[in-house]
């Protein structure tokens, strides 16, 4: 349908016109399922009248069938009852031959208890020649072994060793006068009586008659060729006739392959099943000429409906195109008002782009960001872009004009094409919003510098202990040389206290180095940078306010790690909130406790990469504590600006929300969740591509280790 629909479309009808299409096509599809039922209608009553007539004929083979071997049961019942054990072989050879049979009885025979040829109906026999062994025979075992009964057993075609004939072989036991079993009499019965006969009564070449046997032989078969002797025994349909009088029949055959459909019935007195069947494709071909009927009718009437569809089509495809030049041009001009009062907004510049060319929409075509967006408008890259663009796309782009750097948040949004006939996936023209970031940019880093310095006057304590030990050292030693001065000792004693000195003024330098490049404001470039450099400023700010408050820090991870895209001394600064935040909430935690955990208490810094199928690869930047986790009525709270509630830290408000800030500028994530036993923030940010980490520069600020 959706195919039809751009069908349309791409010959220009108008919506009118695929309505009337539309009732057209219903009208069309309403007459061809008529057709089509119909049809199926007729068919299926065609396949019902040939099953009743395949049951009526099953009805009257099967009582053929019966009638023809009564008769020789009745006879055989009879022989037996006239039957003496003491006849001698030429005895029984004039009883066989003075017994009345039926003309398709070939040959009638008698075999004794053990399965031995006595006599025959045939010429006058060889008494002096071996008597033939017939035990061999299943048709004499079912009665040597009892399982035949008192029944006639008809057995499966045979070719006769006496009659030299393919023969069935009707079968009943005889008794001697005390009743034991004394032997078999035997009526061989000419298959080709069966066959002529079925042959006759089929009324198509591919009809079906055939006897089958309970062991899924088949006695007589009439279709294309006749035969017998075939094993249907494997087969699911025989299975299913097995357990049922009587039913449908419709199956492949795994005679000749071809399919039929039918009925059978099964007989009550002996074991055989008649099937009477007919092809499906002589069944198919017998609604040729009412299915012709049918489609012809239905092709006329659809053409007819196709004329009168474009006759319409055409007319209303007229007025659509009228009709659509003055919605095109009311749209447009309602599209240029909007974009003009956008463009009318302080800080807002707005640019539309077609294939003809650039044009700004707003009014002060003279400021920076309209010049720098311009200039934005016509490089490779954005040009790229568009031809991937399929929805609205928002960036953040940094441009440098006259040394001043500027922070815009730009959207490109494609405008939907207008015209009929348009392709709706191609990008026709779009329009470019951009929105100056910059002096909220500035505010944010003031509000990052105060955070900085905030952090600077909490640790300003653990600092000062950080550099009194120096310090003393350097006192220390100073006093240890001007003793060994004033002894005489030798010149190395003198060189080695003056390198000590020498060690812990460089220790000073950095300490006090990395204090002042961390209290500048912060750097607006983006910059290649690995996260254990962040850890080690942090840790060297804070990492002496921790050891004096007994808090064990641990780093885990390992240099090879992918880089992240930031500015150095931010990400120092969130992990000093978060290691504050840390060493709150454990200070918190000893005094609910009492102070009883001191010396127990840890804080565990740790990175690790993530690349997963199809996504981004990210780093993750975690920092757990074992402070008994964050309560859950407050976790949803903790990165709101001025949130101070216990026990998740005195971090917690300010030093938080700025972090939360600085990680989302960044295209990262921060997160708090609670494990056994405490909070483990998470930041995430975007993995440097390999082929930009050699683009990196040394932070100003790193320090020689790990503090």
């Amino acid at each position: 349908m959706r195919r039809l629909l751009r069908l349309f479309q791409a010959l220009n009808l108008g919506r009118r016109a695929l309505v009337v299409l539309g009732s057209i096509m219903l009208l069309a599809s309403i007459t061809l399922v008529g057709a089509i039922l119909l049809f199926t209608l007729h068919h299926n009553a065609e396949v019902k009248e040939f099953r009743e007539l395949a049951q009526r004929n099953a009805y009257l083979v099967l009582n053929s069938f019966d009638q023809t071997v009564a008769p020789i049961d009745a006879a055989l019942q009879n022989f037996d009852r006239e039957f003496s054990a003491k006849w001698t072989r030429q005895q029984a050879h004039e009883a066989l031959r003075g017994f009345s049979l039926p003309s398709s009885i070939v040959l009638l025979s008698i075999v004794d208890r053990n399965g031995k040829l006595v006599a025959t109906s045939s010429d006058q026999p060889d008494y002096a020649a071996p008597q033939i062994d017939l035990s061999d025979r299943e048709h004499i075992r079912v009665h040597m072994d009892g399982s035949a009964g008192e029944s006639m057993f008809i057995s499966k075609p045979v070719l006769g060793r006496v009659s030299k004939q393919w023969t069935i072989q009707f079968t009943r036991a005889l008794h001697a006068e005390d009743g034991s079993f004394a032997g078999v009499v035997v009526a061989s019965f000419n298959i080709q009586e069966f066959l002529t006969l079925y042959s006759r009564v089929r009324t198509e070449p591919n009809a079906l008659i055939a006897l089958i046997g309970f062991d899924g032989v088949v006695r007589a078969r009439a279709s294309a060729n006749t035969s017998f002797g075939g094993d249907v025994s494997g087969s699911q349909t025989f299975k299913r006739m097995l357990t049922m009088n009587e039913g449908t029949y419709e199956t492949s055959s795994v005679i000749d392959g071809i399919d039929r459909i039918g009925y059978f019935v099964r007989s009550q007195r002996y074991p055989i099943i008649v099937v009477v069947a007919f092809d499906k494709a002589f069944v198919w071909a017998q609604t040729n000429d009412f299915r012709k009927v049918i489609w012809i009718t239905f092709i006329g009437l659809f053409l007819m409906l196709a004329a009168v569809a474009v006759i319409a089509a055409r007319y209303l495809q007229l007025q659509d195109r009228m009709r659509t030049g003055i919605i095109e041009a009311s749209a447009r001009q309602r599209e240029a008002l909007f974009l003009q009062a956008i463009g009318r907004v302080p800080g807002v510049c707005v640019i539309h782009v077609t294939v003809d060319g650039v044009a700004q929409v707003s009014e002060d075509e003279g400021n920076v960001i309209a010049e720098l967006m311009l200039d934005f408008v016509s490089t490779d890259t954005f040009r790229a872009t568009l031809s991937m663009l399929r929805r609205p796309l928002l960036s953040l782009e940094h441009f440098t004009r006259d040394g001043q750097e500027y922070e815009v948040q730009v959207v490109i949004a494609p405008l939907e094409p207008i015209r009929p006939g348009s392709n709706p996936g191609a990008t026709q023209e779009v329009v470019v919003f951009a929105l100056d970031q910059t002096s909220q940019r500035i505010e944010a880093n003031k509000l990052y510098q105060m955070s900085k310095l905030a952090s600077l006057g909490e640790v300003a304590t653990g600092l000062a202990h950080e550099i009194n030990q120096p310090l003393g050292v350097i006192r220390l030693a100073a006093a240890n040389g001007l003793t060994g001065l004033r002894r005489g000792l030798a010149h190395d004693h003198l060189e080695s206290k003056l390198n000590r000195i020498l060690q812990q003024t460089i220790r000073m330098s950095r300490i006090i180095d990395h204090m002042r490049i961390f209290g500048r404001t912060s750097d607006e470039v983006f910059a290649p940078s690995e996260p254990t450099e962040s850890i080690e400023g942090a840790l060297q700010v804070v990492g002496a306010q921790l050891r004096l408050q007994n808090i064990t820090v641990q780093v885990r991870g390992h240099s090879d790690h992918d880089w992240v895209m930031c500015r150095q001394d931010q990400l120092e600064q969130v992990l000093i909130n978060l290691l504050q935040n840390a060493a709150d909430a454990i200070n918190e935690k000893r005094a609910r406790g009492g102070g009883e955990a001191q010396g127990l208490d840890t804080i565990e810094l740790s990175v690790s990469p993530c690349r997963s199928d199809g996504q981004k690869p990210m780093v993750y930047i975690r920092v757990k504590d074992n402070a008994g986790g964050v309560p859950d009525a407050v976790i949803e709270k903790v990165f709101q600006p001025f949130f101070t509630t216990k026990p998740v830290g005195k971090g917690t408000g300010l030093g938080l929300s700025v972090s939360f800030g600085i990680i989302r500028d960044h295209g990262g994530t921060l997160s708090v969740e609670n494990d056994a036993t405490g909070a483990v923030f998470t930041i995430a940010l975007p993995a440097v591509p390999a082929d930009m980490t050699g683009e990196a520069r040394p932070y100003r600020g790193a320090s020689a280790g790990m503090a």
